[in-house]
């Protein structure tokens, strides 16, 4: 795969005990969450209440708060997230959220052995010069159209599109928040 472009209307989506689960991309292709995986991303609601997270054992995991506010118990400590924090845990840790509001959140699990190469939450044009070419590069825009360039085809990407992009040199032009991560595959 050199590229590939999930519409936001054409994700998986599934229930969970607090809300609605959309899987955004899993590697490599036709894993699932009950075989072993390299990494997903998904984003989900929270509905209000409190939720025990699902465990992944000998994995790691990303979660970025999109909207509202979770407090978040890992192995006994206690985290508050508002919109676009952040925290790494283990997917062995012992994980539950609790929220007053309806929340949604970013998700990356990935297993041990995978090197996250960069992550950031930005709001400008971004060039993937920078980037490893041996690297899997994920972008979910989160705000506003945003034109890419990949290999000379040019694409729109609207909000809640995501693009995964392998060793290829692109460029994303557009204002508004995206998400971007940079994942080796050892």
């Amino acid at each position: 795969m050199d590229y590939k472009i999930i519409r936001k209307e054409n994700v998986k989506e599934s229930s969970w005990a607090g809300g609605i689960s959309k899987e955004l991309y899993i590697f490599p292709d036709g894993s699932t969450l009950n075989n072993p995986f390299n990494f997903r991303v998904s984003t989900a609601t929270i509905n209000p209440g409190v939720y025990k997270f699902t465990t992944f054992n000998s994995y790691k995991r990303l979660l970025i708060l999109l909207k509202g506010s979770i407090k978040l118990e890992i192995d006994n400590n206690e985290y508050s997230l508002n919109p676009m924090s952040h925290i790494f845990f283990s997917g062995d840790s012992i994980t539950k959220s609790t929220t007053e509001e309806n929340s949604e959140d970013f998700n990356l699990i990935f297993k041990d052995d995978v090197e996250l190469l960069t992550f950031h939450i930005t709001d400008s044009n971004l060039s993937g010069e920078i980037l490893s070419n041996k690297a899997i590069n994920i972008f979910y825009n989160l705000e506003n159209n945003k034109h890419v360039n990949i290999n000379n085809n040019e694409y729109l990407l609207e909000p809640g599109d995501t693009v995964i992009i392998c060793g290829n040199s692109f460029k994303i032009e557009g204002h508004g928040k995206g998400i971007l991560l940079s994942l080796n595959i050892n």
